[in-house]
């Protein structure tokens, strides 16, 4: 058979696999595969031609980073997931759909198992069709979205007035008086421009919420922190729980005109239905996890991770389908370099992370008896913004280690490893459990303007620069499951008790209302 025949035959033989198992996981309870097109050059190993066992990180960083950057089943997969699935709010048949993908997806890079492991979620959510317009003094249509997790509004909708209470502190409050009561009040915001901006919204929207629900507010109208009638959706509920009042976001332009007319001395009355869909129970969702079992210590394990789940207004692109795709495609990378590292590598993903980290709370929980043999958990959540380095969350004494073990990647930009911690991603129940943590630090680039937001789609993605987060975040945990010694030791309660005073932490979780579930030992070590 002469090449052209060989090459044809080659191509009916992968056109026909490919029809098999788009046949077999199109029906009804499975989830459809990514359609993945690998160029000739690019292929998974059969076993034999690999890297010896032998080779360290730093040796096997220049065909691994070529592997990464090269031809791969990276973008397709992210097409499928957040163009085709789309948006994915855990509890929903988006999100099952997704964990049935990720789990095919991860079959196909080889790695030696995948599974699915369940946790619930106290209530299940969806938005229904959010409609609200001024009635007085003159008409007009808001744009606006339903607050995840917000209860709907009474069935017939809300007709109240508006009561403008500024930035929702005391003063606001204060100024407003009695008027808030039973009133919708609108709570004015910053345009979000950095980290801090969106680290600082957190932290102080419970608190507003809780002057509302004191001042006898009937719900909130929260004014967009983006321009251009762009909306997206946060929740406060960090429980799962359903939020304690009615609440959306509403379209900035929206918010400062019925702040004009309310400065002016005008009534402004509004009419407002919400009838979002809640379930009557407890709903299940799963957590993703895959595993390439180490050569000499395959019980000792290095996590790998991202979240799978994403609101729902946008596709779920920068936040998180991009680090979803990336952490299958690094599990690829490393499967197709033929090595094995001392000790294993689990890849991860979760969901629930935007109701607050409950899938990577629920793994911890479940976990808790082998996380002794947990040496370090690596986490990517901020876009596709040019990757800096790692912050370690406060553990000093991991840096030095850190900074030896990736020296394979600073030819990739990382070189830069910080100690800031945050409240903000699913390595927070990892840290609460005494274990060296690593985040990703990233230039923000566009995944500020479209976090949680409707223009949170595949365009947005820089493939680029996703293709070299593969490669950093494959080396990484390589690097760290094939060192010889661990990064850092486990600690203690005592030693993360004194971590969350010396980070900001403790005050940070006490704003949130999370203090009460770590004093009391229901999150985080075991007294």
């Amino acid at each position: 058979m002469n090449a052209a025949n060989s090459r044809k035959a080659l191509f009916l033989r992968f056109a026909a696999y490919c029809a098999v198992w788009v046949a077999f996981f199109a029906g009804p309870t499975g989830a459809q595969l990514a359609p993945i097109k690998p160029p000739p050059e690019w292929q998974v190993p059969a076993g034999s031609g690999g890297c010896s066992v032998e080779k360290s990180c730093a040796e096997l960083a220049p065909a691994m980073i070529k592997s990464a950057l090269g031809p791969s089943p990276l973008e397709e997969n992210l097409r499928y997931l957040t163009d085709t699935i789309g948006g994915r709010v855990t509890g929903t048949p988006e999100a099952d759909q997704a964990v049935g993908w990720a789990v095919e997806a991860l079959r196909h890079t080889g790695v030696d198992d995948v599974h699915t492991e369940k946790f619930t979620v106290p209530v299940g959510w969806r938005e229904g069709h959010t409609s609200a317009e001024i009635l007085s003094p003159a008409p007009f249509r808001l744009h606006l979205v339903s607050i995840g997790w917000s209860p709907p509004t009474p069935e017939g909708g809300i007709t109240a007035d508006v009561v403008d209470v500024g930035d929702g502190d005391d003063a606001g409050f204060a100024k407003a008086a009695t008027a808030a009561r039973g009133a919708i009040v609108l709570v004015h915001t910053s345009l979000l421009r950095t980290w801090d901006d969106l680290a600082k919204e957190y932290q102080t929207d419970p608190q507003i919420v809780a002057r509302a629900i004191h001042a006898g507010a009937g719900a909130l109208f929260w004014m967009s922190t983006r321009p251009n009638l762009l909306l997206y959706r946060h929740t406060g509920t960090i429980d799962g729980q359903l939020e304690p009042l009615p609440q959306a976001v509403v379209a900035r332009e929206d918010a400062e005109r019925m702040a004009r007319l309310l400065s002016s001395g005008q009534r402004v009355r509004a009419h407002w239905e919400m009838p979002n869909k809640i379930t009557s129970g407890p709903v299940e969702a799963d957590n993703v996890v895959a595993e390439i079992r180490g050569r000499e210590r395959p019980d000792e394990f290095v996590i790998l991770g991202a979240h799978l789940d994403s609101w729902d207004l946008g596709t779920g692109a920068l936040d998180n389908g991009c680090d979803a795709a990336m952490v299958i495609d690094a599990a690829r990378v490393i499967h197709a370099s033929g090595s094995r590292p001392r000790r294993s590598i689990r890849f991860v993903l979760f969901t629930g992370e935007e109701q607050f980290m409950l899938g990577s709370w629920a793994y911890a929980r479940a976990h808790r008896p082998e996380l002794d043999n947990l040496e370090a958990a690596i986490f990517f959540d901020s876009g596709t913004g040019p990757v800096t380095g790692y912050t370690l969350s406060g553990r000093r004494d991991a840096l030095a280690a850190v900074r030896e073990a990736l020296e394979p990647t600073q030819s990739l930009g990382v070189r830069q490893f910080t100690l800031d911690a945050g409240v903000d991603t699913d390595n927070f129940d990892f840290l609460l459990e005494g274990i060296p943590t690593l985040v990703v630090n990233q230039e923000p680039a566009n995944y500020i303007l479209n976090y949680h937001a409707a223009s949170d789609t595949f365009d947005k993605v820089d493939m680029a620069q996703l293709k070299r987060q593969v490669a950093i975040s494959a080396l990484t945990a390589y690097a760290l499951a094939d060192r010889a010694q661990p990064i850092a030791p486990r600690q203690s309660r005592a030693e993360i008790n004194q971590l969350l005073e010396a980070t900001g932490l403790a005050r940070e979780m006490k704003n949130l209302g999370l203090w009460p579930e770590w004093a009391s030992g229901q999150r985080g070590r075991a007294p």
